[in-house]
């Protein structure tokens, strides 16, 4: 779960909180604005494999921030915000 906060000390250029990296990760997994999918706090709330997803991607963003970037513009995108 220290990945959230791993991130945003790995990427300070970014300016994100660690809950930005977390939103990002959710909403690829489930394919939405992950409210609109699952109550707060999601990792309560989401299945295990999904939890499992999540935790993949934020170690993906470690290595890859491309993939960091296209997944934050397809998280706005699900929040109307592109």
């Amino acid at each position: 779960m220290d990945l959230g906060n791993a991130l945003p000390r790995q990427y300070t250029h970014l300016n994100f909180d660690n809950h930005c990296y977390w939103r990002i990760a959710l909403d690829n997994t489930l394919f939405a604005k992950w409210k609109d999918v699952v109550p707060a706090p999601a990792y309560r709330n989401i299945t295990e494999e999904q939890l499992d997803f999540v935790i993949h991607l934020l170690k993906k963003y470690q290595e890859d921030e491309q993939l960091l970037h296209e997944h934050n513009r397809i998280s706005l995108a699900y929040r109307g915000k592109v």
